[in-house]
């Protein structure tokens, strides 16, 4: 087997372990993303408890725990396997549905304080960051806001963060100026934040939060 036969085997084994609900979050814990996820919430999207939260590619529904007592959350993914688990675990905490969320669910939700899309935006093209972009527009209330974590490059970025991003299993990794052309169009204020510290495998992380017009 060659060495591109051999890495494409290992992609696909690592790929095939993360589908199972368990081990993708052990993986999480354990390189200290999910508690990435956690601390840039804190810090980027103080959350008064009585908000109604959806979550788009919400995994195996895990950050559920985490947000304040009295949100109501549903959260959206398109693996069978992490609904089914988030169901069965978290289901008395919040509404999960299998599938993309799309326009019909934008309508049916609507109106939303808060949509999250947790290390998402770096699996997507431009053509449908735009499209979810645009959705999250019509599901947020007035005053809304979007709130959107990933990898990111930067100039002179630590060689191992660069690795794990240049490695990443999200094909769009970009810069913070490329994320924030994502959203920009939909949003009439734009923050960003460029986190390195957040796990403790060097990452270099991006926050950005959109607030509705």
């Amino acid at each position: 087997m060659g060495i591109y036969q051999a890495a494409g085997a290992a992609n696909l084994s690592l790929k095939n372990y993360l589908a199972h609900p368990r081990i993708y979050q052990g993986f999480q814990e354990a390189a200290g993303f999910f508690g990435a996820r956690i601390k840039a919430i804190d810090a980027y999207l103080p959350l008064k408890g009585n908000e109604k939260v959806l979550d788009i590619g919400c995994g195996p529904g895990f950050i559920v725990q985490e947000l304040p007592e009295g949100c109501s959350y549903v959260g959206f993914d398109p693996s069978p396997d992490y609904i089914r688990y988030a169901n069965e675990h978290f289901g008395n905490r919040g509404e999960f549905v299998l599938g993309f969320f799309d326009e019909k669910a934008a309508n049916t939700y609507a109106p939303v304080d808060v949509v999250m899309l947790n290390g998402v935006l770096h699996h997507m093209t431009d053509a449908e960051a735009d499209e979810v972009a645009r959705l999250a527009d019509i599901v947020l209330r007035p005053g809304g806001r979007l709130f959107t974590l990933d990898g990111c490059f930067v100039d002179g970025q630590n060689p191992v963060a660069k690795r794990l991003l240049s490695n990443d299993r999200g094909k769009f990794v970009r810069r913070q100026v490329g994320y924030e052309a994502l959203l920009k169009p939909h949003f009439s204020k734009l923050e960003a934040y460029i986190d390195h510290r957040f796990s403790w495998v060097p990452y270099t992380f991006i926050s950005m939060v959109g607030h509705k017009r």
